[in-house]
């Protein structure tokens, strides 16, 4: 019986586990289908193909994104830089909420799994996305986390500079002004020692003088920008800028020269909204659909939950019937290891004796024997089954020992075949699997 709740009880784990959880294995035919849509994607974003681009980071995300626990570390990886991508396009497309929300999915995947350099990575985008829609407390909150993991980030020289720039504008959005502008003299000393073009720190020197009121002193800075390769879009911006500096000291030539560049930025300007605003539309497509199907994957594992639990009360259920049948069985068992103790071989040698004489009354003799050592058991056996008649009591009594088929023949007078047919009928009447389990019911 021990075997046999073992085995109850390791199937209905076995079935717990299968119940709980449903495959969503993707092929490795499929998962490199969906790395080379990324390697596509990543091409183009480096040939500035930005919406080109957009639609393949979109395709890895829907063929591999659905709950957490079913998804493998090398697919969240693979979907996170597919999210870091979206977010790539939309801060260069200046749509920071869409590139928000992109970098937090991107960054969910990237904790999950450990991955501290994208992590970094991803937390500063943050941090300048969130400075970028003026959410100053969580820039700060990325920023702080940030800082401290710069030392483990591959290419630290670019990370570090960036990180230094936000910090700079944090200081000017708190009025720190002085604070901002030593970070700003600090990182083009920084990439000075290092030989590197400092041209670009100038002009964002220069905005954060220009926005904190300074505006005579920005414009040394902000005429970096003539000899930087940069598109029309940034090009423009810092040139308005200027018009503005050159309008107040009311230098016509200038100011002209500056607005010269309106038109082109103008147009760039509408070409960037208008790509923005279509990436955003694809994107919420995508967000749309996503969370209709893990919604109703986190309903299917809800369901199958349920169905989990109904099973294992069912099984405990069962085990509990199973496991009372067997210590009834046990308590049976345990009455007929009593018959197997010495009185009853000192018993079984009396009947013997009776059988192996030569005096006649046999069956009479051993039934006295009988009576005498168990007293109420054939009373309690004749009470439980009244339709055994005198000759089918006889066999219960004589299949109780140990005798053969043709001693009990002898004992009774009758042919084997009738003693056989006797025990058939005595099975059938009292239901019974052998005569030890039904006189188990009796004696005690």
């Amino acid at each position: 019986m021990n075997t046999l709740a073992r085995t109850i009880i390791f199937i209905g784990l076995l079935s717990v586990f299968a119940c709980g959880r449903e495959s969503f294995v993707v092929s490795p035919e499929a998962l490199q289908d969906t790395q080379n849509h990324y390697d596509s994607g990543f091409v183009m974003l480096q040939q500035d193909s930005l919406l080109a681009a957009f639609p393949h980071f979109i395709q890895v995300a829907e063929k591999l994104e659905v709950l957490p626990n079913d998804m493998t570390d090398e697919e969240k990886l693979l979907v996170s830089r597919a999210y870091y991508q979206m977010a790539h396009v939309f801060g260069w497309k200046m749509e920071n909420n869409a590139e928000i929300d992109a970098l937090r999915w991107a960054l969910g995947y990237q904790r999950q799994v450990g991955d501290t350099t994208w992590m970094a990575w991803t937390s500063l985008k943050l941090a300048n996305a969130f400075w970028t829609v003026k959410e100053v407390d969580s820039a700060w909150f990325y920023l702080d986390w940030v800082m401290p993991h710069l030392d483990t980030v591959p290419d630290n020289v670019r990370d570090y500079i960036t990180a230094r720039h936000l910090l700079a504008s944090l200081y000017l959005e708190g009025k720190q002004l002085d604070s901002s502008l030593m970070v700003q003299r600090e990182i083009i000393a920084f990439k000075m020692r290092r030989g590197m073009d400092t041209k670009g720190d100038s002009v964002s020197m220069g905005m954060n003088l220009f926005f904190s009121g300074r505006k005579t002193e920005s414009k040394t800075y902000l005429l970096k920008i003539l000899d930087m390769e940069r598109d029309d879009v940034e090009k423009g911006a810092i040139m308005s800028l200027l018009a503005q500096v050159y309008e107040e000291e009311q230098n016509a030539d200038s100011l002209a020269f500056c607005q010269s560049f309106h038109t082109s930025y103008v147009q760039a300007e509408s070409e960037r909204v208008s790509d923005g605003l279509l990436a955003v539309k694809q994107y919420e497509n995508y967000k749309a659909e996503r969370d209709a199907r893990l919604q109703a994957l986190r309903e299917q594992k809800e369901a199958r939950a349920a169905q989990v639990k109904n099973f294992v009360f069912g099984g405990l259920a069962l085990l509990l019937v199973l496991l009372v049948v067997a210590y009834v069985f046990v308590l049976r068992k345990r009455h007929y290891t009593a018959l197997k103790d010495k009185d009853f071989e000192a018993l079984n040698l009396r009947v013997k004796s009776v059988y192996d004489d030569k005096l006649g009354n046999k069956m009479e003799r051993i039934t006295k024997v009988f009576v005498a050592a168990y007293p109420d058991a054939l009373a309690k056996l004749k009470a439980a089954y009244p339709d055994l008649n005198q000759t089918e009591l006889d066999v219960c009594v004589l299949s109780m020992f140990p005798f053969r088929t043709k001693e009990i023949a002898d004992i009774l007078d009758l042919r084997e075949n009738t003693v056989s047919k006797y025990r058939t009928a005595i099975r059938k009447k009292t239901q019974a699997d052998s005569f030890e389990a039904l006189w188990a019911r009796f004696v005690g």
